[in-house]
């Protein structure tokens, strides 16, 4: 679906999420779209390939909308755009 909307100049959605616990002794998991991306012995690794991956993204296709969802150490968590920005939709409402 993602190269057929991007040749078709369709906007996509993408959401990666990077908990803040690991999974096991150094093992975070990155999701994107609910589905496992990687594993990595840090988080900030997952961060790096989410924002890496998501960059690759926008690029390709101009109208995609990313969101990193990222976990806080209290538990909440918080969208983010691949500047590490707080998350605004490209969609408006009029």
């Amino acid at each position: 679906m993602d190269l057929l909307s991007a040749e078709q100049g369709v906007s996509i959605v993408v959401v990666f999420d990077i908990p803040f616990e690991s999974v096991g002794p150094g093992l975070w998991l990155l999701q994107k779209n609910e589905t496992e991306y990687g594993e990595f012995c840090s988080r900030d690794d997952a961060l790096e390939c989410a924002v890496s991956e998501a960059r690759r993204i926008e690029q390709a296709n101009a109208l995609s909308d990313i969101v990193l969802n990222i976990e806080g150490n209290d538990g909440r968590w918080r969208a983010f755009d691949t500047s590490i920005r707080p998350y605004a939709s490209r969609t408006r409402t009029v």
